[in-house]
């Protein structure tokens, strides 16, 4: 049920000719290399695709301690993705047939696309049940994992009036199931207007297919969680959600509401404030609803109290030394705390470690630093004392963990379930780790002066020239996408790839990052082009200043939002040898007249508002004054362009008018494009092709020979 992936290639042939036909002398401080690895202690291709960080996106709840669950998205199956058992040996064992992909696209970024409706009491429990979308229908199945010869069954829903309603036109995510009338709650997202998306919360009945909408009206909902309680006078039915409307985004301004299913009645506990909330997990152990709130500054804990009707901060920011818990809801359902124990949270601060706290006596416990910088996804069990999560660090790449807590003796174990795939022949020389740096930064629009961040990668490669002191390395800027999300210092192959082939690295949190308050994720607010792109630059020639890099010799690469960046840097600023653009922002103005209904709205709060009925107002100048593509007079260096077919974040053209418009201008450039692709690579065979295409492309820029090519020949590049 995938659909095959396929790739055509655009090459700028003429002038990259006559650039790299070979007669350049070779410069003297290029680093020796050639074609073949021999001893280089090189990182494969393969290992980076193995292991790439967005291949576990997922935990669920533990139920057993004898085993784990996690969603996998697996680049060597045409990127299929589906619900995975691992036991506490790191046996893994696929739990959806071979031929189905288990994932939402709702808002296009996805998430949340697996329920547990039954959870399993054993590995072998036959009622262990899960509701699942299927990638290419986005239609909800019904399937027994562990029931032999069980097959997946499609939900076809009915209105009241029993009459059938189109499934292929909805989009589900974040289940959570009401165990006592044999339902579950979704976000539902609605096509059947194209023009106009929908979305809203709907209760599907299990038993009848009978599906109804409970809440509508907003223009987002998210994270519907429900809590049912029975004593011998009464029964309690509420669901938590959370809802923003345009033109914020969630991470702008949300809401987190209660609404109590049996009377209706809503009660809004964002009401009056203006915070960005996500991530709501209800307590029994004292009849609260707990959520991540950065009312104050920080994400964090807060509470509202069913009892007293009065909400609260649960764990101060000081306490937990100003790091985050949570980050932008670019994909819906991600958890970042649970509860251990029934009066124990454990939390996942922002790229540096966990945090357990105690709500009896409102104290942090601990902070673990030693093990896992960074966390993703996690949750917990309070009756088993366990926590599952994927987790990484410098030296240990996102993976499933888990965690086992000791109340008597208040310590955890950790257990890595997966290990490195490939990976036995890795030595602790051959991973560069990441150097924290902390440099000034300001734009030509401003001429502010802000503290901006970034983390340095030394090569690892050994230079065999006799030159000493060697010469600073090539250095690869990297700007991550969003514009709101953030690098982190866990280890990625992609970036040990070429610091094995002798480029430092510079992943640069520029200011309009997530991780670092709300203030700083806030600065590029009105400022998209050119605090960003500011920054890029300035964290390179810091790196230059140090003697980190080579000013001749630096490249910057992005994706998506960080593509934009890319562009502009190139355009806009003259101080890189080259650039790679993933699926980046050429045209501002075209780009939000033909996105998806998630991010239509972005552009009021980065730049300015689109004010249609103003063709010639103050706006459009704006826009055109921060497009690269109205500015390719300024530009001189080349680009690589790698872009999916199915995009529809960043439509394709967007890479297609910045190609024509540089091999008009006879700037060297290339263009790789992949059908069945959208907003991010997942298919193996694309993944190496771009990273192996982009390496190449520096290297002729280098006027030096490409190493470790696996599945490529560099001479069907630019030659």
């Amino acid at each position: 049920m995938i659909k095959k992936k396929t790739s055509n290639f655009y090459l700028c042939l003429t002038p990259l000719f006559a650039i790299f036909s070979g007669h350049k002398k070779q410069d003297s401080n290029i680093l020796p290399m050639n074609d073949t690895d021999g001893d280089l202690n090189l990182i494969s291709v393969d290992l980076v695709v193995d292991n790439k960080d967005s291949r576990y996106l997922e935990s669920f709840k533990p139920s057993s301690n004898d085993f784990s669950l996690f969603f996998e998205i697996i680049p060597e199956e045409q990127a299929r993705s589906t619900l995975i058992q691992i036991d506490n040996f790191g046996n893994r064992i696929d739990l959806i047939p071979k031929n189905i992909s288990a994932i939402s696209s709702i808002i296009e970024y996805g998430g949340n696309s697996i329920t547990i409706i039954n959870e399993p009491k054993s590995n072998k429990d036959e009622e262990f049940l899960i509701l699942f979308s299927e990638s290419d229908s986005q239609e909800l199945y019904l399937f027994h994992p562990y029931k032999a010869n069980d097959e997946p069954k499609k939900l076809v829903f009915k209105n009241k009036n029993n009459t059938d309603i189109g499934s292929n036109i909805l989009k589900f995510s974040s289940g959570t199931v009401d165990k006592i009338n044999e339902k579950v709650i979704m976000v539902c997202e609605d096509h059947t207007d194209k023009k106009k998306v929908l979305h809203y919360l709907v209760e599907i009945n299990l038993k009848t297919n009978e599906m109804e909408t409970i809440e509508k009206g907003n223009d987002f909902y998210a994270y519907p969680t429900l809590y049912q309680s029975k004593s011998t006078s009464t029964s309690t039915s509420l669901l938590a959600y959370i809802y923003w409307n345009f033109p914020n985004m969630p991470w702008d301004n949300s809401n987190v509401c209660i609404k109590d299913l049996k009377t209706n009645e809503i009660i809004n506990i964002s009401q009056g404030y203006e915070e960005s909330v996500l991530n709501p997990i209800w307590s029994e152990f004292d009849d609260c609803l707990y959520f991540i709130s950065d009312l104050n500054g920080y994400w964090t804990i807060h509470k509202y109290d069913l009892k007293t009707k009065k909400r609260s901060q649960v764990i101060s920011s000081e306490s937990i030394n100003f790091k985050e818990i949570g980050e932008p809801m670019w994909y819906f359902g991600r958890s970042y705390y649970g509860f251990i124990t029934p009066t124990k949270i454990i939390a996942a601060l922002a790229d540096y470690g966990l945090v357990i706290f105690n709500i009896e006596t409102n104290q942090v416990e601990q902070i673990i630093r030693n093990q896992f910088s960074h966390v993703k996804s996690i949750v917990a069990s309070p009756s088993l004392s366990t926590a599952l999560f994927i987790g990484g660090s410098s030296t240990v790449m996102f993976s499933p963990i888990k965690l086992t807590y000791n109340s008597q003796s208040e310590k955890c174990e950790f257990k890595q379930l997966l290990k490195v795939k490939g990976g036995e022949s890795i030595t602790e020389s051959m991973i560069s780790k990441p150097i924290e740096i902390e440099f000034n930064t300001s734009s030509k629009s401003d001429g502010l002066i802000e503290k901006a961040f970034a983390y340095y990668y030394p090569p690892t490669f050994k230079n065999s020239s006799s030159t000493s002191p060697p010469p600073p390395p090539p250095l690869l800027v990297k700007s991550h996408g969003g514009p709101t999300d953030r690098a982190y210092s866990v280890l990625n192959f992609e970036y040990q790839y070429w610091t094995s082939r002798g480029f430092a690295i510079l992943d640069v949190n520029y200011r309009g990052s997530s991780g670092f308050g709300k203030r700083y994720r806030k600065l590029l607010n009105s400022n998209w082009g050119l605090y960003d792109s500011a920054d890029l630059v300035n964290a390179a020639l810091y790196a230059v200043e140090m003697g980190l890099a080579d000013k001749n010799k630096m490249f910057i690469d992005g994706q998506s939002a960080g593509g934009y960046a890319t562009l502009c840097c190139l355009t806009f600023y003259d101080i890189f040898k080259g650039g790679c653009s993933y699926y980046g922002v050429a045209d501002l103005e075209r780009l939000f007249k033909e996105t998806h209904k998630f991010e239509s709205r972005y552009q009021d709060t980065l730049i300015t508002e689109m004010k249609l009925d103003e063709p010639d107002g103050e706006w459009k100048k704006i826009y055109r004054d921060r497009s690269p593509i109205y500015h390719l007079d300024l530009l001189k260096s080349p680009i690589a362009l790698f872009h999916g077919l199915d995009d529809l974040v960043v439509p394709f053209n967007q890479s297609v008018q910045m190609y024509n418009h540089l091999q008009s201008k006879g700037i060297p450039s290339i263009l790789e494009y992949f059908a069945g692709e959208g907003h991010g690579f997942l298919s193996k065979d694309n993944i190496i092709k771009c990273l192996e295409y982009e390496y190449i492309f520096f290297c002729k820029l280098l006027n030096q020979s490409p190493i470790g090519i696996k599945y490529h020949n560099n001479n069907t590049i630019l030659s």
